[in-house]
């Protein structure tokens, strides 16, 4: 308990309601202590008091006249026992005169300090028994000054407490306390609630149960949903193409061990005695392994490239020159098939000399690509049917597709055909059997080189004619091209 977010969050807010209460209980009780209210009372008193001895400056007109100093003693004395407060009088060179309580032996602070302190709003000065006094000093006909002060009250700090004024601050104080603590109880609830709901679903994952979270709470709570969302997302998605990649792998080495197990057994047996069914036994055990060995090799491929560690060559290519290869060595191939395979070459590409723009890539991982999805076309592309290649730039990307117009893809397989060991042949063409690594090693290539790759089908992207609506699939490869003048190509690399 005392290590989770929200008992942290709630103590939190406690110590700073706690502070704050503290901090404004300490400054009342300082104001209360200094007392205010009192003193300006006092200074009010003392005003009046001196408003009302400067009126009846006779009383100490003979004496001042006389300079009579015994006289003057007795005037401020009488003073002092009329106002209850100490009179002072002195010339206009700030001489003291006459004070009516100097037997107590508390001498006045010097006459400059007293004038400085004149302007000062608060009007206290300390006598040389450092006991505080509050004046008021007011000038007298004649040039003399006539200062009245009493000493200042310090309330006790118990007499303070036991104020009428403390018990409705303390019942406030503790009313506002509990409804802090309440509040940041609510308010660690309202922030620790979807983050318990993260980690729950967190721990499903590892559990391999994936479920979506509602996206609440503050904006930062819920862009990290989001994502959790996206990994749970990819995570279902890795086991799946896991557990696929173990089930197609297993299936497609089971096919060929069996067979190369079988007719070796024929050859051991003596069932193939004659020289036709060893050769024909030898070549079946030749062509199975010749595919395991494909296979493998493409499986190694994958992981070079997964893990980045491929060797990609990056220099300038003719894209034009690369494209043009690709059909000249499919030719052969669509003309056993009686398919019209097509090079689509468009103005827009054209650059000083070349028809296609010139990019930096390996262009024998380019060609894989290309050969790739060539091949595959005119393998799922009945007689009489077309495949083309056709490119155009767009905005510093050209856009690649290889077009044909067989059977297509179903819709719902479009967003899996570029994983692992995934294949459509029952749907696009009965019996042409790859190992279902030729789209992703693809994907791979592509994105090493900074582009993308997608695959849609004619008939959902021609929308010009939905009375006689086309068949066949779309390869779009986009990949980024230079400027013919960019001087930043990349060199070979070490």
């Amino acid at each position: 308990m005392f290590t989770s977010l929200r008992f942290r969050l709630w103590l939190t807010y406690a110590l700073v309601v706690g502070v704050v209460l503290s901090i404004a209980g300490a400054a009342i009780l300082v104001y209360l202590i200094n007392n205010p209210s009192e003193d300006r009372r006092e200074l009010q008193r003392l005003r009046l008091i001196s408003t009302i001895l400067v009126q009846r400056s006779q009383i100490f007109a003979n004496s001042l006249g006389n300079s009579s100093t015994e006289r003057l003693e007795q005037a401020v004395s009488r003073a002092d026992a009329f106002a209850s407060a100490r009179v002072v009088i002195f010339d206009s060179e700030g001489l003291l005169l006459a004070d009516s309580r100097s037997a107590s032996g508390a001498e006045l602070p010097e006459w400059s300090r007293l004038i400085q302190r004149k302007l000062n709003p608060s009007r206290i000065f300390s006598d040389s028994d450092g006991r505080q006094w509050l004046y008021v000093l007011t000038p007298m006909k004649g040039g003399y000054y006539m200062l009245v002060a009493s000493q200042r009250a310090k309330a006790p700090v118990l007499t303070i407490l036991r104020d009428e004024f403390m018990a409705p601050f303390v019942r406030g104080a503790v009313i506002a306390l509990v409804l802090s603590l309440l509040l940041a109880f609510w308010i660690a609830h309202w922030v620790t609630a979807p983050l318990k709901q993260m980690s729950e679903a967190a721990h499903s994952v590892s559990a391999g149960a994936y479920r979506r979270l509602k996206l609440t709470g503050p904006a930062e709570v819920r862009a990290l949903a989001h994502s959790l969302n996206e990994m749970a997302e990819r995570v279902e998605a890795s086991k799946r193409s896991q557990r696929d990649f173990i089930a197609n792998v297993s299936h497609d080495l089971k096919t060929p061990l069996t067979s190369i197990q079988g007719f070796a057994q024929a050859i051991l047996d003596g069932t193939a005695q004659d020289p036709q069914a060893s050769r024909g036994a030898a070549q079946v055990i030749f062509d199975e392994a010749g595919r395991m060995y494909r296979m493998v090799q493409d499986l190694l491929e994958l992981a070079r490239l997964d893990s980045g560690v491929a060797n990609l060559e990056r220099l300038p290519i003719n894209l034009g020159h690369l494209l043009r290869e690709t059909v000249e060595k499919f030719t052969p191939q669509a003309s056993r098939a009686q398919v019209n395979l097509r090079l689509i070459e468009e103005e827009p590409l054209a650059q000083p000399g070349e028809t296609f723009p010139i990019m930096i890539g390996d262009s024998d991982r380019l060609s894989q690509v290309f050969s790739n999805l060539v091949d595959n076309a005119l393998k799922y592309t009945p007689a009489g049917g077309d495949v083309a290649l056709s490119a155009q730039t767009r905005e510093g990307w050209v856009e690649i597709r290889v077009i044909d117009s067989g059977p297509g893809i179903p819709q719902d397989e479009l967003p899996r055909i570029f994983e692992r060991f995934y294949q459509t042949d029952k749907a696009r063409g009965g019996n042409r059997r790859g190992v279902g690594l030729g789209l992703a090693i693809a994907r791979e290539i592509v994105q090493a080189h900074g582009g993308t790759i997608a695959a849609f089908n004619r008939a959902a992207a021609d929308t010009q004619s939905p009375d006689n609506p086309v068949t066949g699939s779309i390869f779009l490869v986009r990949l980024p091209v230079i400027k013919p003048d960019d001087a930043t190509l990349v060199r070979r690399r070490s």
